[in-house]
């Protein structure tokens, strides 16, 4: 477990930028932000501030005509000296020689690349206060103008309540495997309906799946460990709040009833509701976990739709239930009609999917 704060060592700044470039690819904005925190890099640091051309000129290529652009002419005083210095030897200090304190900053910025003046100059403050100060709220803010997602809400809150979560949730095997299986499902292009996700953890999938715009009607995450019910729901906030299309529950996976379920969910008030379902879509994404897996697979009648994770990670003494092959998982996961079936090399292990109907 880790605590959310300025000394996490998964919430160093670095680690959430990679995290948001890996599940956002097609956001653009966001390895400028990644350049501009990491590397400083200037031309990144203009091009989230959308800077004026001249600016960008006068600063990162010293061009001394867009400096003369940046004044006014009325504006220019001093000798005639300076300004056959500016003018026909391109110095820089002659020319902010012939111009009024005002411009102090632009000099400073120009002349000295002064981090403090560039960015007065910028007017982007919060950009300011994550690269100048490695201040994280402003790293939040960038984070929510760049892209849309839940996950920026809910780590806020967890980084302002002290909330401890288990860093393995946002690392980037976990998130490749989890977008991995949304493209996939993407892909074939079904309605999920009732989502069961079975040993959901904290939910992080659901969020995923939600804001991919999968076809889906609720998300059932079951979970065994009591510590992972308030994490899934801060995660899964806007579904929990919107008519309960997220709910974590607290259970042994063996005991569901895929046919038909009743189970007991906890509600803001300390207080339990009793609900009953029909799944449409299994979801296990943890199969490598499952003692008894033989067993609990079983329990699917024909007929779901299923999706199945699991790895070749035996090293792990947690993973009970691993495979060599994705032939030998195929064999543990018989399909009446197979719609997706694949492998996916991750840096430590091979991960296997298995997507159709029972």
């Amino acid at each position: 477990m880790i605590l959310i704060g300025l000394e996490s060592s998964l919430m160093e700044t670095f680690k959430i930028l990679d995290r948001f470039e890996l599940m956002f690819s097609d956001n653009k904005m966001l390895p400028d932000l990644r350049r501009a925190y990491i590397d400083k890099d200037m031309y990144s640091i203009f091009k989230l501030s959308n800077a004026d051309e001249d600016l960008r000129k006068a600063i990162l290529e010293k061009n001394i005509h867009s400096v003369f652009r940046l004044v006014e002419d009325s504006e220019v005083i001093g000798s005639g000296e300076d300004l056959k210095k500016a003018v026909v030897d391109q110095n820089l200090y002659s020319i902010f020689r012939m111009l009024p304190e005002k411009y102090e900053d632009l000099k400073k910025a120009v002349c000295e690349d002064n981090i403090h003046s560039i960015f007065r100059l910028l007017q982007n403050d919060d950009l300011k206060k994550l690269i100048v100060y490695d201040n994280r709220w402003a790293l939040y803010s960038l984070l929510k103008k760049y892209s849309n997602t839940q996950f920026i809400d809910a780590l806020k809150y967890m980084f302002i309540e002290n909330v401890e979560f288990d860093e393995d949730c946002l690392s980037r095997g976990q998130l490749e495997s989890k977008l991995w299986l949304i493209q996939e499902l993407k892909n074939v292009g079904i309605d999920l309906g009732v989502v069961f996700l079975c040993a959901g953890w904290y939910g992080t999938l659901s969020v995923m799946m939600y804001e991919a715009g999968l076809s889906l009607e609720k998300v059932r995450s079951f979970d065994i460990d009591e510590s992972t019910e308030n994490i899934a729901e801060i995660f899964n906030k806007p579904w929990v709040i919107d008519d309960w299309k997220f709910k974590h529950v607290v259970a042994d996976i063996h005991d569901i009833n895929f046919e038909e379920h009743t189970y007991v969910v906890s509600k803001d008030n300390d207080d339990f509701e009793v609900l009953w379902d029909i799944p449409d879509t299994i979801i296990n994404t943890s199969c490598e976990h499952i003692e008894n897996f033989d067993e609990w697979y079983a329990k699917i009648p024909s007929g779901k739709i299923v999706v199945m994770q699991c790895n070749d990670y035996a090293e792990i003494e947690e993973h009970v239930n691993t495979h060599a092959t994705l032939e030998s998982f195929a064999e543990q996961t018989p399909l009446e009609l197979e719609l997706y079936s694949g492998e996916l090399q991750l840096s430590k292990y091979k991960r296997y999917m298995r997507v159709g109907y029972k």
